[in-house]
């Protein structure tokens, strides 16, 4: 029994992280591109990858020489460890990317169980890892971007319609999401069988515990794993679905390509990936294909150090944990004292950032606090201007009630003298005495048609209520006569030629006339408008 417990607390140990911080960013990119929402997806992804999982326990994954020869220690309880030195690596990194490398940790806590028991990697081993995975997300990074291109140009050589294309490419990110989905169990199957083989082998119990554990793992980190894969899909992928399609099938394309075997005669080994380290590969080389960047660079460096720094903790924690369990104090202390070193500069780096960050957010707030009154100020002088303004138009208004009051008395005066004088006319037999009294009455009549102390009024108004217009006007073109502002006020208020004429006692060939006569003066072409010209002035 005792050999099992160390078998799921090991494996639990390196999956926790994986199923919380690297497997989302497959759900993620999947849910993105449109292809997670359907339900027959939601159901397949989980089947797939538990029965990758159960198939490489019946028949291991290859992983490299390296790892398949460290899980066949013949010591069970050596890989607690691995699990141990690997959870250490990915907490600590954690600190410097969101995208651990579970990964590269676990396979840098392998080589420092080898190394306490005296095998070792050996050069060739190490550098086989090394290279693969450097290279590894610079593939990745460069068939996101052939993807993306080799798509666009055909999309763009076509004239399919859009809802065509979108279905299309929809089908594609189906295909290529189960592709992925395979390739990231098949590829990261080892963390999930980490049992020794010459002891147990590979059969139905090595399947029956690696499924196991996923369920184990997935059930702890369901709640967690569901917010990242949400901020993956909402905040980092909010891009184009071509370019989430290129992200999926290049992740895909890479993590089967090294879970391949046939690698070694390039010099290269099969090894687990950080599906997090690619993502960002893969946007990075989006971003160079379009000419825009889909990620910041810092993110970019922090996940490269990250990826970089997980091995050599794994590495370090799990040769002093190997140490400490066989007595060896100064071997241990070294080592202790060299992981410490590295955890303090890792710790000092992220509270420098944090330090960095806490100042930008204090004067972040500092300058709202500064732009907040500046604000309030300005509101403050426009509300007391637009209170003046309102209680100068409220007078405006004020004078115009009083003004009609006292229009339509004087009016009603002016008819009844005009009623009482044509009926005393009336009275008068023919003669000379009637004429010269229907004369005068005509001419008041004309005088009083005129409208002059109305019309000096109004234009009086007008001028109150337009004062900037005019002073502008008056500026622009000082040229202008007293008729040619009043004609340029009223065209400003929407007024046609033939109100123009009735209001300046013109008839409608004159008011044509003085139109013509502005539009010469304001320097207008024929084809400009006059009215939208004066409007801009």
């Amino acid at each position: 029994m005792l050999p099992i417990f160390y078998i799921v607390v090991t494996a639990l140990l390196s999956v926790l992280f994986l199923s919380m911080r690297d497997f989302p960013v497959v759900t993620g990119s999947i849910l993105a591109s449109g292809a997670g929402e359907k339900l027959y997806m939601k159901i397949l992804i989980p089947l797939l990858a538990a029965g990758v999982i159960a198939f490489c326990g019946l028949r291991p994954a290859p992983s490299g020489e390296a790892v398949s020869a460290a899980l066949s220690l013949p010591s069970v309880k050596l890989l607690l460890p691995v699990g141990i030195a690997t959870l250490a690596s990915v907490v600590l990194t954690l600190r410097i990317s969101r995208f651990p490398a579970v990964q590269f940790a676990f396979i840098g806590a392998i080589a420092g169980l080898e190394r306490a028991y005296g095998s070792g990697f050996g050069w060739d081993a190490a550098s086989a890892y090394l290279i693969s995975w450097i290279i590894a997300p610079l593939l990745c990074g460069a068939l996101a971007a052939l993807i993306y291109k080799i798509y666009v140009g055909i999309a763009s050589r076509r004239s399919a319609h859009l809802i065509k294309r979108e279905s299309l490419l929809l089908s594609l990110s189906v295909i290529a999401s189960l592709l992925l989905v395979c390739a990231y169990s098949f590829n990261n199957a080892v963390l999930f069988c980490c049992m020794p083989l010459s002891e147990y082998g590979a059969g139905l119990r090595g399947a029956a515990f690696s499924v196991l554990i996923a369920i184990i793992a997935g059930v702890i980190c369901f709640k967690r794993a569901g917010v990242e894969r949400d901020t993956i899909a909402d905040s980092n992928l909010d891009i184009t679905s071509e370019s989430t399609f290129a992200v999926i099938l290049s992740m895909a394309a890479v993590l089967g390509l090294f879970s391949a075997g046939f690698l070694r005669s390039a010099g290269l080994t099969a090894t687990p990936l950080p599906a997090g380290l690619l993502f960002v590969s893969a946007l990075t080389g989006i971003s160079l294909a379009r000419g825009g960047a889909f990620i910041d660079g810092d993110s970019i460096v922090k996940c490269l150090f990250a990826a970089v720094l997980s091995p050599l903790l794994g590495a370090l924690t799990c040769y002093s944990l190997c140490r400490i369990i066989d007595g060896d104090i100064v071997n241990t202390l070294i080592v202790l004292g060299l992981a410490g070193l590295v955890t303090g500069v890792v710790l000092y780096l992220q509270w420098q950032a944090r330090n960095k960050l806490r100042k930008q957010i204090v004067r972040n707030r500092e300058q709202q606090v500064y732009n907040t009154r500046k604000s309030l100020s300005a509101l403050e002088v426009k509300a007391e201007m637009t209170e003046k303004d309102l209680l100068g138009k409220l007078e405006i208004k004020r004078k115009e009630l009083v003004d009609f009051a006292v229009g339509v008395s004087d009016q009603k005066r002016f008819m009844e003298k005009f009623y009482d004088d044509l009926r005393s006319i009336r009275a008068l037999p023919e003669g000379p005495e009637r004429n010269a009294g229907l004369d005068r009455l005509l001419s008041t009549l004309r005088e009083r048609m005129y409208f002059s102390r109305e019309m000096n009024d109004f234009y009086a108004r007008t001028e109150v209520l337009h004062k900037d217009f005019n002073m502008r006007l008056a500026e622009a073109y000082p040229n202008l006569t007293e008729n040619e502002r009043r004609l340029a006020n009223l065209l400003r208020q929407g007024f046609s030629s033939k109100y123009i004429a009735s209001l300046m006692n013109i008839t409608p060939k004159s008011a044509e006339i003085n139109r013509y006569r502005l539009r010469a003066k304001l320097g207008l072409k024929r084809e400009d408008n006059l009215v939208q010209f004066i409007k801009s002035i």
